[in-house]
């Protein structure tokens, strides 16, 4: 599914300048995305296309990775104002003490899903299988505790680094199934292709519930204004964009055709109960919870407080 070109290529969306009595000053801000431009920003899309953007006097550029490894360290090391990353690779950072704080979230719920040939109808049958992962690492936890539910452990199965290849692995056999993939896009660009899955939801097989995306910056950058300014622009964007994601849709391929396909079309649909009604407010308990699962899964090997890991802009 995923296209190579995407990853090497640079989106930048200008949202524009804000004139208005001088309200605001145009601020430039910096995004780097998680990946190639996707469903999954559609909420940032929206806050350019409904001028959320401008009205908070901002200049939004945003720009994909030619590594999805590399964005949160660009951050840390002041080359942008903020990533979007994953609480698993927050909780890491922190750890190996890379300056990083999540300063807001994008989507609410994780999206991860577990996928697997038809053959497999539940985690037990996993035993003695092969399991394909995108990064070494980030995922051994969360299937750990996938396969601890049906009194499976990660030494019943082979892992197999495929490298993102994860729908590839999958579909010529290399692997059994795959670990790291999106339910709303390698799941349903599998479907679309009529290729007999099942899948299962981490969430479902005693992983905490997380956001899957958040916003990261540096500890003595997340109280600049104009942060908070980007997120209350966001969440104006997230309210149009509940009574008119058609209509985003059209915009976002006009500029982008790459994304006029069935899947992307799929995907847009399938994001939008996903996306953070309140970008900028960040659930403590949510975050810690799951910081707290990662440091007895031994992901992390420190509790930190939370402010280590949480700035709240507002």
């Amino acid at each position: 599914m995923i296209k190579k070109q995407y990853l090497l290529a640079i989106f930048i969306l200008v949202a524009g300048c804000f004139i208005n009595s001088g309200a605001y000053a145009n601020d430039k801000v910096t995004v780097i995305l998680d990946w190639f431009l996707n469903a999954s920003h559609e909420s940032l899309l929206a806050a350019q296309y409904s001028g959320a953007f401008q009205r908070h006097g901002l200049d939004v550029e945003l720009i994909a990775p030619a590594d999805p490894n590399a964005p949160p360290r660009l951050v840390a090391a002041g080359q942008a104002d903020m990533a979007i990353s994953y609480p698993i690779q927050l909780g890491m950072m922190v750890d190996q003490h890379i300056p990083l704080v999540q300063v807001g979230s994008l989507l609410n719920q994780p999206m991860d899903v577990l996928i697997t040939n038809g053959n497999i109808k539940s985690i037990k049958d996993l035993k003695g299988k092969k399991i394909g992962v995108a990064i070494a690492g980030d995922q051994q936890a969360v299937l750990g505790s996938m396969l601890a539910s049906a009194g499976l452990s990660l030494s019943d199965v082979q892992l197999i680094n495929v490298n993102f290849q994860l729908e590839q692995a999958l579909m010529t056999g290399a692997v059994d199934a795959v670990i790291g993939a999106a339910r709303n896009y390698e799941l349903i660009d599998l479907q679309q292709r009529k290729f007999p899955v099942s899948f299962f939801y981490p969430e479902d097989y005693g992983v905490p519930n997380y956001d899957e995306l958040i916003f990261v910056a540096r500890p003595d950058k997340a109280k600049d204004p104009k942060i908070a300014r980007f997120m209350m622009a966001l969440k104006e964007g997230n309210d149009y964009f509940k009574n008119h994601s058609d209509e985003m849709f059209n915009k976002a391929i006009k500029d982008h055709p790459e994304l006029n396909t069935p899947l992307n079309k799929a995907a847009w649909l399938a994001t939008l109960s996903s996306i953070a009604p309140e970008p900028g407010n960040i659930d403590d308990a949510k975050i810690q919870n799951f910081m707290n699962y990662l440091f007895n899964k031994k992901v992390i090997k420190q509790q930190h407080p939370l402010s280590d890991y949480v700035v709240q802009v507002k």
